[in-house]
């Protein structure tokens, strides 16, 4: 019954929102795990000093992500 009382336009921009919203979790979904993976892969674990490295990486990397996402809540907040 909803849909019926819904305009035209109403419906397009729904329509695109739900395709835009399953392709970036496709995106997210192909990206993510690959990524930590590959970097990871790039470190040898036979010397130290890359061990180190490799640790020290994904600190930084989780220090990114963590960022990142507090960035993407407050920023547009404070833009209001």
């Amino acid at each position: 019954m909803v849909f019926l009382t819904l305009s035209v336009s109403a419906l397009r921009h729904k329509t695109l929102f739900f395709f835009a919203l399953y392709v970036l979790s496709i995106g997210e979904g192909g990206h993510k795990p690959c990524v930590q993976t590959f970097a990871a892969d790039q470190f040898d674990d036979d010397t130290p000093e890359e061990k180190d490295a490799k640790s020290s990486f994904f600190n930084w990397w989780y220090l990114g992500i963590v960022a990142g996402s507090t960035a993407a809540v407050f920023i547009p907040v404070y833009l209001q």
